[in-house]
């Protein structure tokens, strides 16, 4: 494990605890997707620590820590399902999010069930955050169709689904063609572009901080 790798790995944690923290103790106003949000930085965390235990500790064999990680992957999944389905009240775009989840699920099943557990599942991760950014581009479609009166700036989702499609679109290509970079070039390459989208997490959850900080914002107004 390379040393960026080790330092993206505790800085992330770092954040991601932070990010944690803000979500437990901000006011939730009337924000209803919020109430239940600190579940997404716990989730984050939990992955944390669980890659952290398997690369320092030992604690488990290498296939339990991915099965565990894509178990994680589709959990983080599920939560997302449930807050676009807080935030797009539309009936077409419930839907939508509904039979993707399923479609999204049968396959990840399939990929745990027929595939070696030896390695990290990343074809899982591709999937997931494809899921998660076409919920993003549903939920841009509803806001820029319905333009508020007030400054989306200052609306919390507007943050966290940017900081969202941010990580999930981003990271998209590196996790579905990290087998075809390990083959073609090397594994060192292949663990600096993790390295990148572990950087994009880490992002991802400053997006979040900054949603917090408008909610805290608007309570204090």
């Amino acid at each position: 494990m390379s040393t960026l790798n080790n330092t993206v790995i505790w800085l992330g944690t770092g954040v991601i605890l932070i990010s944690f923290l803000i979500a437990v103790l901000i006011p939730k106003n009337n924000k209803v997707y919020m109430k239940g949000f600190f579940f997404c930085p716990l989730i984050s965390l939990v992955v944390s620590a669980n890659s952290i235990s398997s690369r320092f500790f030992f604690l488990y064999t290498i296939e339990q820590n991915f099965f565990i990680q894509s178990i994680l992957h589709l959990c983080d999944l599920l939560f997302w399902v449930l807050f676009f389905l807080k935030i797009l009240n539309d009936r077409k775009d419930v839907r939508e999010i509904k039979i993707l989840f399923i479609i999204t699920l049968l396959i990840a099943i399939y990929l745990l069930s027929f595939t070696r557990t030896d390695n990290p599942n990343l074809h899982i991760n591709a999937l997931s955050n494809m899921c998660k950014t076409i919920f993003c581009i549903l939920f841009y479609n509803k806001l820029f169709r319905n333009l508020p009166d007030q400054n989306i700036m200052l609306e919390p989702s507007f943050w966290i689904v940017t900081g969202l499609i941010f990580y999930s679109c981003l990271s998209l290509p590196f996790y579905a063609l990290n087998s075809y970079i390990k083959l073609q070039f090397s594994p060192l390459i292949s663990s600096n572009i993790f390295s990148i989208s572990n950087m994009l997490i880490i992002i991802m959850h400053l997006f979040f901080i900054k949603a917090y900080l408008c909610i805290i914002r608007l309570h204090r107004g």
